[in-house]
């Protein structure tokens, strides 16, 4: 399919584990300059743009050339962000939500993903796994877990020991990467939290419950997210993967 493919990382600078998360340096950068960089790299993204509601992140966003489009405060989640950067790009049939706290983004991920939502049967919904080298990792409720069926798709997701994942199990370790077709996400911007979501803590359970599939595409090596400073000091200290 010829539609354009947009990238959105939404960003705030009020995370309430790590306030100003975006502009921390990292590696000598802002972690939002390393996704932005990481992002910009992927094939299969026409456009890409930073959606905040602070003026502090959209000046250090545009100083390293990135796009900037501002968003309502009012946004409940970073997918909300997305959904109103779409809702002004009627042009991009497929929207990718690229979290800002994934400094060590897999650039190849994103681009397989953005394949593979334009490849028959033409996916409404798609995200990216990985296998975890370190499976007792796994047994923790701040790394989700997800399940997929023979063709792929997501059967189900857990912040749980799922599937006996830190024993070896089938599950992969999720990573927080979503691409939605342009209706769906508009959809599911409007849909209240499921009851799922609510006892999971995980907004993609929102798409499983009311029937949307989830294609979920295997990266070649792990990458997670900062949530606290603990968590960039660790990646601080290791240095950037090559």
């Amino acid at each position: 399919m010829s539609e354009r493919v947009l990238g959105v990382i939404p960003a705030r600078f009020a995370a309430q584990r790590f306030p100003g998360k975006p502009l921390a340096t990292l590696w000598g950068k802002p972690m939002l300059q390393h996704v932005w960089e990481r992002a910009r790299a992927a094939r299969g993204l026409d456009d890409l743009v930073i959606a905040t509601d602070d003026e502090r992140i959209a000046a250090a966003a545009r100083a390293f050339g990135a796009c900037v489009e501002m968003t309502s405060p009012e946004c409940a989640s970073g997918t909300d962000r997305v959904a109103e950067v779409a809702r002004r790009r009627p042009d991009a049939g497929i929207v990718f939500n690229l979290q800002g706290d994934e400094p060590e983004l897999e650039t190849e991920a994103v681009g397989a993903l953005a394949a593979a939502m334009r490849s028959e049967p033409f996916p409404r919904m798609g995200t990216i796994a990985h296998h975890e080298p370190d499976a007792a990792s796994l047994a923790s409720p701040d790394v989700v877990k997800v399940v997929v069926d023979a063709d792929g798709y997501a059967l189900y997701f857990s912040r749980a020991d799922l599937a006996g994942a830190s024993r070896g199990g089938p599950a992969l370790r999720h990573a927080g990467v979503y691409a939605f077709r342009r209706d769906l996400l508009l959809e599911f911007a409007s849909w209240p939290p499921g009851r799922l979501e609510l006892a999971e803590r995980l907004e993609q359970l929102r798409a499983l419950e009311r029937g949307v599939r989830i294609r979920v595409v295997l990266g070649r090596r792990p990458f997670a997210g900062v949530d606290t400073p603990d968590q960039m000091a660790a990646l601080e200290a290791r240095g950037p993967r090559v």
